[in-house]
């Protein structure tokens, strides 16, 4: 017997989203997306590749269970590459190295550079949307083993083009976003007998921390009850938790303050 896809539903709490505009729950608009036709995150649609018209593709929209996550997501581009470390450690002092100082100011915290910087400006432009899924919604668990064990077969030759000897836990949490999407396509394809779409999206386990739980929304399908979005103080519990985990420094509104938990 082949093993099915496992779906599940949306948690009965709310779920979290940080994004630019006054909507946050909005899909970004298509003349943002790379030339792949994607916007190079986990679960985008890459229809493009194989010649599916705009109309035909989707969007997603990225949630979090946990809003510690929702931030999480999105600040961790805003830690030091492991380059950058490497290059500080064989530093004595980088304070007083003025050049090096100068190059990095307003990336890193200017205190510490081995500290990542969340600027003012980032907080300002952004908010968070607060909403509930509806509970009629469904979503493949992707870190289900049945699922896995699913997609072994599934995409077993798109695994294999894309050089990926094995479907496992590591594999839908790496870096290599291509098989992901594709995981996407194919889950967003998956009908009932009557044609209707089985499914509104994907649950996924965060690769910064296994305990965050996400959710990649398929835009067209997602049935929700928003709250009122909020603003991003300096001190949002969220970010300061997000912040702690992933080693970075958030920048209050008034130079040289800063907040590091």
């Amino acid at each position: 017997m082949v093993s099915q896809l496992v779906a599940v539903p949306p948690p009965d709490t709310p779920v979290y989203r940080v994004a630019r505009g006054a909507d946050p729950f909005a899909p970004p608009p298509w003349e943002y997306a790379d030339d792949d036709g994607t916007f190079g995150n986990r679960s985008d649609d890459p229809g493009a590749l194989v010649g599916i018209p705009e109309s035909e593709r989707f969007r997603t929209i990225y949630c979090a269970t946990q809003r510690a996550a929702a931030f999480g997501e999105t600040i961790a581009r805003m830690r030091p590459s492991l380059e950058l470390i490497a290059q500080l450690a064989d530093v004595d002092d980088v304070v007083d190295d003025e050049p090096l100082v100068e190059t990095l100011r307003g990336v890193v915290d200017p205190e510490d550079p081995r500290r990542g910087l969340v600027p003012s400006d980032w907080r300002l432009r952004r908010r968070v949307g607060v909403t509930y899924l509806d509970p009629s919604l469904r979503f493949v668990d992707l870190a289900a083993p049945q699922t896995m064990t699913h997609l072994r077969t599934a995409l077993a030759k798109r695994a294999a083009e894309l050089g990926i000897d094995d479907i496992d836990l590591s594999t839908i949490t790496s870096r290599q976003r291509r098989f992901t999407q594709d995981c996407a396509r194919y889950i967003y394809e998956q009908v009932d007998e009557a044609g209707n779409p089985l499914y509104a999206g994907i649950r996924y386990p965060s690769r910064l921390n296994p305990d965050w739980e996400c959710w990649a929304i398929f835009d067209t399908r997602m049935v929700h009850h928003p709250c009122p979005t909020e603003t991003i103080h300096p001190d949002d519990t969220g970010l300061v938790e997000a912040a702690e985990l992933l080693g970075l420094t958030i920048e209050s509104v008034r130079k040289g303050d800063f907040l590091r938990p």
